[in-house]
């Protein structure tokens, strides 16, 4: 067997398979026996797995200091989750003191290993001066990066950059398109500035029914705002 030869990788998976109960009886101890094995040989996977263990509380017990101490391993070898898991706890001081510039280097490390949370997280801290000085054309760079990759959030803060032209030069038409991507993954907050440019026909032709449609959206997901958008339109007297 793998894990009898000593393969962290095996170890690490078939340690998952002991926390989820499937296949095998549910042994949190033997669970942190194989990730400890695995984490020995350096294998970031099984640091990581361990400090979710310990984290949690399963196994051993809850003991943050053992949490951070795998994931800053697994995250000093290059695993991306572990970088962002680590900055997150640096930001929000969660088992460690808050220390948003080490936030910000962690979320960085993730960041330009291409995960697009902690690039668009990088980006909100540049845009706010939280943790680094306050660069809105780094941020807005940052944004860009994870728009790219399908980051909704990402799509909504560089079209409404790009709409005020700030960090960036200004250019509507590319940011009701950024708006329309993240409009068409849902986001509500998207579907009503696009809304905004059909109404006012900013970027684009004015076309009332589209806005009302983004409007129509927005408000059935809950949003007060578009749904007094829609009232608007539906007023006496409004053209």
């Amino acid at each position: 067997r793998a894990t009898e030869s000593g393969d962290p990788e095996a170890e690490t998976a078939l340690g998952v398979l002991h926390v989820q109960g499937r296949g095998v009886p549910t042994d949190y101890a033997r669970a942190e026996e194989l990730f400890r094995r695995a984490a020995d040989r350096g294998y970031a996977p099984g640091c990581v797995q361990l400090g979710h263990l310990y984290f949690e509380g399963h196994g051993s017990g809850r003991n943050a200091d053992e949490a951070l101490r795998w994931y800053r391993a697994a995250a000093e070898a290059g695993h991306l989750e572990a970088q962002l898991i680590l900055a997150r706890n640096f930001l929000r001081g969660r088992g460690v003191p808050k220390d948003e510039a080490a936030a910000a280097e962690w979320f960085r490390k993730a960041a330009d290993g291409g995960y697009p949370g902690a690039q668009f997280q990088l980006a909100v801290m540049y845009c706010t001066g939280q943790g680094v000085p306050r660069d809105t054309t780094e941020g807005t760079r940052w944004y860009q990066r994870a728009a790219e990759q399908g980051d909704r959030y990402a799509q909504y803060n560089l079209a409404v950059m790009l709409n005020k032209g700030d960090g960036i030069e200004e250019d509507a038409s590319k940011a009701l398109e950024w708006a329309t991507k993240a409009a068409e993954q849902g986001l509500t907050e998207a579907q009503i500035i696009l809304g905004d440019f059909y109404a006012t026909g900013r970027g684009t032709e004015r076309r009332e029914s589209t806005a009302r449609g983004w409007y129509e959206k927005a408000a059935a997901q809950g949003s007060a705002a578009a749904s007094a958008k829609l009232a608007h339109l539906d007023a006496p007297g409004t053209a």
